[in-house]
């Protein structure tokens, strides 16, 4: 471009881009609340770790002497499957994926308090005057509520990685962690993480309001859940057919879940692909719907 001073070359949109993600990185860098959330990971990953441990146990070694006739028939017969390939399987990939029930949650606050941060604390005005294209400062909150999601994942991976191996031994059990069916999960589990930032954003923008988006999220993730599940139940009670029991997955919360379990999350449940589709849809139609919403809204 020519200006008073001679010929300079403008910006492209990649630097625009890569100078307003590492603006929006910082912004989040430079408060508390990721590092609360990233300790709420860790605390939320080892209560996981313990519980899915100790539930694993009590099916691998059931307590036969304080069992009735069949409930001894029954908990040997599960203790067989359990250690039959499909069910070591699951056991392996339950403790490598353990934590992302809640883990998910902080990532979803955290694409929340990124775009209503700015409105609580009246720096949106100065934001989109120091960067004019909106699509522009919604893509790198986008990409840096993405990033700390990520990094929630990595957090909470790292110690099931640890943890795992050495569990897995105390229990007398083997089973290959490097395997495909649980390194899909693990790999599927970062991209719950992800879209789960995306949609938290997506909410921050049609909800600005920092408390509401905040509490519409927690419902929508933990109520959410058990909504659905009752509705679904109600109406298998008067159509009975065994595709309404597998249609929770329309939850974004049920999704997450199908979608890093190999084989059934739940009787009835669709495979993993169907709750991977499910929640790339809401984390797309959220973005989207922030983005255009983002652009069309007055800031003051």
């Amino acid at each position: 471009v020519l200006s008073s001073r001679g010929l300079e070359w403008a910006p492209s949109a990649a630097g625009m881009l890569t100078r307003q993600v590492s603006a929006e990185i910082m912004k989040i860098r430079t408060t508390s609340t990721w590092w609360l959330f990233l300790a709420g990971v860790t605390v939320f990953t080892a209560a996981a770790l313990w519980t899915s441990g100790v539930s694993h146990h009590f099916v691998l070694y059931p307590p036969l002497s304080t069992l009735t006739g069949a409930q001894r028939a029954q908990a040997v017969a599960q203790a067989a499957q359990a250690r039959t390939a499909t069910g070591l399987a699951a056991i392996a990939t339950g403790m490598m994926t353990s934590g992302q029930f809640f883990g998910v949650l902080f990532a979803m606050l955290i694409g929340v308090l990124a775009v209503t941060n700015e409105f609580a604390h009246q720096t949106a005005t100065a934001t989109f005057l120091a960067q004019p294209r909106r699509t522009t400062v919604i893509t790198a909150k986008l990409i840096a509520a993405g990033g700390f999601g990520a990094l929630f994942w990595l957090v909470s991976t790292i110690i099931d990685a640890v943890v795992t191996p050495v569990y897995l031994h105390t229990q007398h059990v083997s089973f290959p962690l490097t395997s495909w069916i649980v390194a899909r999960s693990v790999l599927l589990s970062l991209l719950a993480f992800v879209l789960w930032a995306v949609f938290g954003l997506g909410l921050g923008t049609l909800v600005r309001g920092q408390l509401a988006a905040v509490l519409t999220g927690l419902a929508s993730y933990l109520a959410g859940y058990a909504v659905v599940e009752l509705i679904f139940h109600l109406i298998y009670g008067v159509y009975r057919h065994g595709w309404v029991l597998g249609a929770p997955v329309i939850a974004p919360a049920v999704a997450s879940m199908v979608m890093i379990t190999p084989g059934r999350a739940f009787p009835h449940a669709p495979p993993q692909w169907a709750g991977l589709v499910v929640m790339a849809g809401y984390a797309l139609a959220f973005g989207a719907i922030g983005v255009a919403v983002t652009r069309r809204r007055d800031v003051t």
